[in-house]
């Protein structure tokens, strides 16, 4: 029986698969199943896959069915690059103002509701969108908040990360290597699958700087950023560890996720 893996295709997890494919540890024991955030949530949820790196909002959620991998998350440093809000007003002035959402993203969604309505005391409306940049303050992440904030020329944009940093000190991880906790159990199908698969995330997150050179070479953002930046973007915004801090702050956010209204 295969152990059923999520795959994210956005830049901020993609130095982790590409170890995985690069140095061949994709065995014929994983299955992989592509998505964006929300989609793979729901197969986890709902026991279509295994294991997989997903909103940390869906573990906190649903703790009663899931555990995570210790040692490696997607978080950020004091900025993420890749988790944007853009608006045509300062953010103190969003009091009853309409925000679009993107449909890919759950962790995004409360942490901007936790900054907005928490940290800087505004009430806007929000509303899910398949084209939230036709509004005048939307939320993006991954690969379509890169992309948009080099054509962006007008809008004010605010970094969820750094406004997150700035209010807690606190990094913010925005997923997590995410299993259902039936697979952790020896009696399950795929517990040796998954044990072995667990040693070459942890692998795949000590060695992929060595990989930089190759892995930025024909990659797609290219087409709007340079290598340069996607190699910061990867150093300097990205963190794959979970340390206590990353623990401090998934305790945070499930605190003030609980005391939204």
């Amino acid at each position: 029986m295969k152990l059923k893996v999520g795959w994210i295709q956005y830049a901020n997890v993609y130095p982790i698969f590409y170890v995985l494919e690069r140095e061949k540890l994709l065995t014929d024991d994983i299955h992989l199943v592509k998505g964006v955030p929300s989609q793979l949530n729901w197969a986890l949820r709902n026991s279509l896959i295994d294991v997989s790196p997903s909103s940390s909002v869906e573990y906190l959620l649903n703790q009663e069915i899931y555990d995570y991998v210790d040692e490696i998350c997607i978080s950020a440093k004091e900025y993420v690059a890749s988790v944007l809000f853009f608006s045509n007003y300062d953010i103190k002035a969003l009091d009853g103002r309409k925000i679009l959402l993107t449909e890919q993203s759950a962790t995004s969604h409360l942490l901007l509701k936790v900054i907005l309505e928490q940290f800087v005391q505004v009430k806007p409306e929000y509303d899910i969108s398949a084209a939230p940049y036709t509004g005048e303050s939307f939320l993006l992440i991954g690969d379509d908040a890169l992309k948009y904030s080099k054509l962006n020329k007008t809008k004010k944009v605010y970094d969820l990360a750094n406004l997150w940093y700035q209010y807690t000190g606190l990094p913010f991880v925005f997923a997590l290597w995410i299993v259902r906790k039936e697979v952790t159990r020896p009696d399950c199908e795929v517990y040796r699958e998954y044990l072995k698969f667990r040693e070459k995330l942890l692998h795949a997150k000590n060695s992929y700087s060595k990989y930089f050179n190759e892995m930025v070479k024909d990659y797609y953002l290219t087409e709007f950023m340079t290598k340069d930046e996607i190699v910061y973007y990867w150093t300097e915004n990205m963190d794959y560890n979970l340390t206590d801090k990353h623990k401090e702050s998934l305790k945070l956010f499930e605190k003030y996720i609980n005391s939204l209204a």
